[in-house]
């Protein structure tokens, strides 16, 4: 059997298959850890009081999987399809057959569209912060108003001052998220104020602002531009026949969707890696009944 990604779903089901004997192939295009990688801090994993940050759980969930003996192929997933008996995924390097498939791909981010976004400032726009987690000293951008860009700014605030632009008056991230933030020396707020055009600017971006209610012109440089405008499931390798199917083979327990992929709004690590154990617990009891 084939679980596609590696974040906590992935790997809680991963864990529990182990559990029963059961080998499965894990592949995951990018890192081990998935969007808890960004994660300032998670205060509410049980076994954690004082709260862990998101890469301290990444470690351990890691040390998990070296400890069990299963092993991640970092390899990206092009298409899942199903020619009505099995399955196939195929990478970048080979395709899999299999019975069952957990797909357990979380979601990606919104983009902003071209041409706001042209391609000679791609290098200082990201939709994601761990690859910049560890600058110092910059000025960074945060286009959001959810608690991804609350949180985004906890994170990156501890060693650069940051800016949150949101287009409305209307914050979306909860209270906890929001009183951290206001307290915060490192960070300001910018509401009502809409980004309508940037450019490449000496050693980083120049946005050029403006501001809805008066229509005054504001001009703001960054080093870095966070995008945190939303996320939607990661499932552009779903092959069309599949599609067509999915409905049914996810009722008779073929096919399992876990985790952020299927939870919209709801994305936290602990409804993750409940989805990821039970699915192993039914794909178990498939195999125990014979019927895969």
């Amino acid at each position: 059997m084939v679980i596609i990604g590696a974040g906590p779903a992935g790997i809680a089901a991963a864990i529990q298959l182990k559990r029963y004997n059961v080998e499965p192939v894990i592949l995951e295009q990018n890192e081990v850890g998935g969007l808890l990688r960004n994660a300032n801090l998670v205060e509410n994993y049980p076994g954690f009081p004082e709260g862990i940050t998101g890469l301290a759980l990444v470690e351990l969930f890691r040390k998990q999987l070296d400890n069990a003996g299963i092993r991640v192929d970092f390899e990206r997933v092009l298409e899942l399809e199903y020619n009505g008996k099995i399955f196939s995924t195929r990478t970048e390097r080979r395709v899999i057959a299999s019975d069952v498939v957990v797909v357990a791909t979380g979601t990606k981010p919104k983009e902003i569209l071209h041409p706001l976004i042209s391609d000679d400032i791609t290098d200082w726009v990201f939709y994601e912060i761990y690859p910049i987690i560890d600058v110092k000293n910059r000025k960074i951008g945060i286009i959001g108003a959810g608690d991804a860009a609350f949180d985004y700014a906890l994170n990156l605030s501890q060693k650069n001052n940051v800016t949150i632009l949101n287009r409305s008056n209307r914050v979306n991230c909860i209270p906890l998220l929001w009183e951290r933030c206001m307290k915060s020396y490192n960070i300001s707020y910018s509401p009502d104020i809409t980004v309508r055009d940037i450019v490449k600017a000496d050693n980083g971006l120049l946005l050029n602002c403006v501001k809805n209610h008066s229509g005054e012109k504001v001009n703001v440089c960054v080093d870095f531009l966070v995008v945190a405008i939303g996320r939607e499931s990661c499932l552009d390798f779903i092959g069309e026949e599949l599609r067509k199917n999915s409905a049914d083979l996810i009722k008779s327990n073929r096919l399992f969707m876990v985790g952020d992929v299927n939870n919209g709004i709801y994305r936290q690590t602990a409804i993750c890696v409940g989805d990821g154990v039970k699915a192993a617990m039914e794909i178990n009891r498939i195999i125990r009944k014979g019927a895969v």
